[in-house]
Parts: structure tokens; C-alpha cells; sequence
């Protein structure tokens, strides 16, 4: 009876180890998964990061090339203004009252002008077609916006 009762209990040891070593084959499994999922993780994240500094940088270029375009924009209505200013006699007067400015001021008025000048423009513009809207309208260009013809 002991000798059955020791086999009984060899028996229940070499199960239970059994068990146990299932269990460490499963973790050693999963920790193995872990550390997979882990490396492509950072794989993805690596990549990801890449594709943002490469996006950043493209749209730094692309708000550098606006700013050109918009300082050459600048620049040139500022000459044509400067143009037509030149041949108003105003212009001599102005430019004997004020001293030349430096170059960090014009750069200030160049931007205040370009949105000066879209605000004009567009009225301008507006006005043109409001005109001939009236004289086919109206029959008469004579009378004044608002009033009716007699």
C-alpha cells in the first residue's frame, strides 16, 4: 500500500510539472508575441514619425514659396504705386516734406499696402459692373444711384 501510495504521488508531481511546464511554454509564447508586436510597434511609430517630419518640412516649403509670391506681389504693387505716384505732382510734395525711410518700414508698408490695395480694388471693380447694370437699367447714367427716373 505505501508503494502504491508513492507511485500515486510520483504520479501527481510528474502531472503537475507537466502543467507547469505547458503553462511556461505558453507564457514564453506570449512574451515572445509581446515583444514581436512591440518591435512593429515601434517599426510603425519610426515610420510614422518619418512621414510627419517629411510632411512638415514639404509644408514649410510650400508656406516659404506663399510668402515669396506674396512679398513679390507686394514689391511689385509698391513699384507700380511708386510708378503712378511719381507722375502726380502730390508725390513731389510729400517726398519733400518726409525724409526716406529704411528698408525694415517699407517692408511694413509694402504688406499694409497689398492689403489696402485689394480692398480698393474690389469696389472698384463692383462699381464697374453696378455702372452698367444702372445704364442698361435705367436708360440714363444721369441720375444718381437710389433715385428713381422721372
Amino acid at each position: 500500500m505505501k508503494v502504491a501510495a508513492a507511485k500515486a504521488q510520483v504520479e501527481a508531481v510528474k502531472a503537475s510539472e507537466n502543467e507547469a511546464l505547458k503553462r511556461l511554454e505558453t507564457t514564453q509564447k506570449e512574451i515572445e508575441d509581446i515583444k514581436t508586436a512591440t518591435q512593429e510597434a515601434l517599426k510603425k511609430a519610426e515610420m510614422a514619425e518619418a512621414a510627419k517630419r517629411a510632411v512638415e518640412s514639404e509644408l514649410r516649403r510650400w508656406r516659404e514659396r506663399v510668402q515669396k509670391r506674396a512679398a513679390e506681389a507686394a514689391s511689385r504693387i509698391l513699384a507700380e504705386t511708386q510708378v503712378s505716384t511719381k507722375s502726380s505732382p502730390q508725390h513731389y510734395r510729400i517726398q519733400k516734406q518726409n525724409p526716406p525711410r529704411t528698408m525694415v518700414e517699407v517692408k511694413k508698408f509694402e504688406k499694409e499696402k497689398v492689403s489696402v490695395s485689394k480692398k480698393t480694388l474690389l469696389p472698384n471693380i463692383s462699381g464697374i459692373f453696378q455702372r452698367k447694370k444702372n445704364q442698361v437699367k435705367g436708360g440714363s447714367p444721369s441720375y444718381l444711384p437710389g433715385e428713381n427716373p422721372v
